[in-house]
């Protein structure tokens, strides 16, 4: 557990103040910042209009009008951040009502309607349940267990559009290429071609699964081919070494011949010289 919260710290903490995350904000390279602190950074090294992410260096475009609080809002990191405040909650800390935004140490959850729910609204929600919320699974953030946790992670993302932020984001703009809530289709996204998110993640996941696997194949090729090129760099070497062996031993060969050489002609002047010490000397004993 103490690993798993340390994590979450880390994942919930903003990588340019160090604080956690205040209305998370997400960049075109996948990279979260709080809003406000990346208005800040893109202020301070903006040229013509463009910035680099504080992350990976990537340029980036300020927002139309500079508005930065129109950027996409990070899905993750609100659950992420939610999940953090139910954490504590068990340490008494309050939390934020998700229907009348009042804070209560006593707050529940419904894994349906993916809200927060103080006592007054739960009240509320379960007077009605027999006509509206029936089914509907509420637990209180004290009581929460490990598959709690779990669903909690895997619950439906809120829109990111501006005065949406209420509306489960179920819907995806093709044209757009984001998500969105039902609201958007009448609004913003009018006449886009949108489908339901969940087929459209159906669709790309099984385009990602092709792309694997053909990744898969490519990188088997792609090692058939190494180890080829290796096998060859191996034979090659093994060429050089038996050329520089051979190159050796002729050239001992060579030297051995030629001091063979060098012995028969040295034997054949010192008898040459012996021969002629031993005429010289009978010539001298001659009368």
């Amino acid at each position: 557990m103490a690993s798993f919260l340390t994590d979450l710290k880390e994942r919930t903490t903003c990588p340019i103040c160090k604080g956690t995350y205040t209305n998370p904000k997400l960049i075109v390279c996948l990279h979260t910042f709080c809003c406000e602190c990346l208005e800040k950074h893109a202020a301070a090294s903006q040229r013509r209009g463009k910035f680099h992410c504080p992350e990976c260096e990537c340029e980036i475009a300020v927002p139309e009008g500079n508005r930065f609080d129109h950027l996409p809002t990070s899905a993750l990191h609100n659950n992420l951040l939610s999940l953090s405040a139910v954490l504590q909650s068990g340490d008494g800390s309050e939390v934020v009502c998700g229907n009348c935004k009042k804070t209560s140490a006593e707050t529940s959850y419904c894994f349906d309607c993916v809200r927060f729910m103080c006592p007054v609204c739960l009240n509320a929600h379960e007077r009605l349940r027999s006509f509206a919320f029936e089914g509907h699974k509420v637990t209180s953030l004290k009581q929460f267990g490990e598959d709690d946790y779990d669903a909690f992670l895997r619950r439906n993302s809120f829109c990111s559009e501006r005065n949406h932020e209420e509306e489960v984001a179920n819907f995806y703009c093709l044209d757009c290429q984001r998500c969105i809530c039902r609201t958007c289709i009448n609004t913003n996204h009018n006449n886009h071609h949108v489908d339901l998110l969940e087929k459209v993640a159906d669709k790309e996941r099984a385009k990602i699964m092709a792309g694997v696997e053909l990744l898969k194949e490519k990188k088997k090729a792609y090692l058939d081919m190494i180890r080829d090129l290796e096998e060859q760099a191996a034979e090659i070497e093994a060429k050089f070494a038996a050329a520089k062996l051979e190159v050796s031993q002729a050239a001992d060969e060579m030297i051995a011949e030629v001091r063979a050489r060098e012995r028969e002609t040295i034997s054949a002047l010192d008898a040459f010289e012996n021969s002629r010490d031993k005429l010289n000397s009978s010539k001298k004993r001659s009368p």
